[in-house]
C-alpha cells in the first residue's frame, strides 16, 4: 500500500521530471511509501528513482495515426492509469504535465482518492494542442487541488478553476555535493535547458553574435539537448561563431557547469518557474532572463537579483550581457543577491509545502 502515487508521462529530460524525481526520492527517504506511474518504459529514463520507490510502467506512448486511434489510445491509457492507481492503494494521486494531468483526472473519476495536479508552465502561453487546451479548461476543475509553481500561473488557472482549489507550490532545489571540479577554458555565458523554441536559444545566439567582436575572450556554452539541436547548430554556422559556442550535451548533474560559468542566460519566450534558473541562482551566478512570463520575474528583480530584458529582443539581451561582462563587481553583487533568494526551494522548506498542499497524512 502506497501513501501517494505520482503520475507522469516519462522520466526523460525535463524540469518537471527532475521535480518529480526529487519529490519521490525525498519522500521515500523520509519513510513515505511512494509509487510512480509512467506511460514510458524505464529504459527511456534520464532521471533515476530511489530503489525504495515503486515503479509502475504502462508503456502506451506511441504516436496515433488518426483521430480515431488517438481517442482509442487515450481511453486505453485512462483505463491503464486507473488500474495502476488502484493497484497502489494510494489515497492521494498527483499528476504532472498537461495531457497526463487530464488523463489522471479522468482515470480517477469515481475512485475514493484525492487528486492533485501540478501545472509546471504558464498556461496562458503554453498550448498543449487545441483539443488538449480545451480539455485542460474542462477537466482541471474536477481535481481536488490544482497547483502551479508560480503565482502568475496560479492567477492564470483561476480563469477556469475555482480559487479554493488553487495552490502555489515551490520547486524543490536539490543541490548535489561538489564532485570533480570542472573549468571552462575561458569566461563563459551558460545556458541550460531543452533545445525547444520555448527557451529562445535562437535569440541568445543572435545576441551573442552581436557582441562577439567586443568580447574576444568569452564563449557561450549550452547544456542540454532537444528537437531544435540541429537548427541551432545551423544558426551558429550561419552566424560564423562556431569556435565561440560549446555544446556540452544533456547532463543529469549540471551543477559543475553552473559553478564554472560567469553568467547564466535564460531568455525564454514563456516559462513556469524553471529549475535551471533556481539552480543557477543557488550557485551565485548573475542571471539574465526575459519578461516573457511572470514566473522568472517572481525570483529575478531587474538590477537587484539579476537582469530582466524584453522577450525576443536580441539587442536588449546583447546589451545586458555586455554590461555584465564589463562589470565583474556587478556580476558578483547580483550573484550574491540571487543566491539569497532561493532558500524557499530548499528541500527542508519546499517538501513541507508540498505535503501540506497534497494532503499527505490527512
Amino acid at each position: 500500500m502506497s501513501d501517494v502515487a505520482l503520475v507522469i508521462s516519462d522520466l526523460g529530460r525535463g524540469g518537471t521530471q527532475r521535480l518529480l524525481t526529487n519529490l519521490a526520492n525525498l519522500w521515500s527517504q523520509s519513510g513515505v511509501e511512494v509509487s510512480v506511474i509512467t506511460l514510458q518504459r524505464r529504459d527511456q529514463d534520464f532521471f533515476q528513482l530511489s530503489p525504495s520507490v515503486q515503479r509502475i510502467e504502462i508503456g502506451n506512448v506511441s504516436e496515433s495515426k488518426s483521430i480515431f486511434s488517438a481517442v482509442q489510445r487515450n481511453f486505453s491509457r485512462i483505463r491503464a492509469i486507473r488500474e495502476a492507481v488502484r493497484s497502489t492503494g494510494a489515497p492521494v494521486v498527483v499528476g504532472f504535465i498537461g495531457a497526463t494531468n487530464i488523463l489522471t483526472i479522468a482515470a480517477c473519476f469515481g475512485l475514493k482518492v484525492r487528486v492533485v495536479i501540478s501545472e509546471q508552465n504558464d498556461p496562458r502561453a503554453q498550448s498543449i494542442g487545441r483539443i488538449w487546451d480545451f480539455l485542460r479548461w474542462a477537466f482541471y476543475r474536477f481535481a481536488d487541488v490544482v497547483t502551479a509553481n508560480s503565482h502568475g500561473a496560479v492567477n492564470s488557472l483561476a480563469r477556469y478553476v475555482p480559487k479554493r482549489k488553487l495552490a502555489y507550490v515551490p520547486n524543490i532545489l536539490v543541490i548535489p555535493p561538489e564532485s570533480e571540479p570542472f573549468s571552462f577554458a575561458c569566461p563563459t555565458i551558460l545556458a541550460v535547458g531543452c533545445f525547444h523554441r520555448q527557451k529562445a536559444f535562437d535569440v541568445l545566439l543572435e545576441s551573442f553574435a552581436m557582441i562577439c567582436a567586443q568580447i574576444t575572450d568569452w564563449q557561450l556554452a549550452f547544456v542540454g539537448d532537444g528537437p531544435e539541436k540541429e537548427t541551432l547548430r545551423e544558426q551558429v554556422r550561419r552566424l560564423g561563431i562556431d569556435e565561440r559556442v560549446q555544446w556540452l550535451g544533456a547532463k543529469e548533474d549540471p551543477f559543475p557547469y553552473y559553478r564554472a560559468a560567469e553568467i547564466f542566460a535564460l531568455p525564454s519566450r514563456y516559462e513556469g518557474t524553471p529549475n535551471v534558473l533556481l539552480e543557477a541562482m543557488a550557485c551565485g551566478l548573475p542571471v539574465v532572463v526575459s519578461d516573457g512570463s511572470p514566473g522568472p520575474l517572481e525570483w529575478v528583480e531587474d538590477g537587484i537579483s539579476g537582469k530582466v530584458v524584453p522577450v525576443e529582443n536580441a539587442q536588449a539581451l546583447a546589451d545586458a550581457l555586455l554590461d555584465l561582462i564589463r562589470a565583474p563587481a556587478v556580476r558578483k553583487q547580483l550573484g550574491q543577491a540571487a543566491k539569497s533568494r532561493v532558500p524557499e526551494c530548499a528541500p527542508e522548506n519546499a517538501v513541507r509545502v508540498w505535503e501540506s498542499v497534497v494532503g499527505l497524512g490527512q
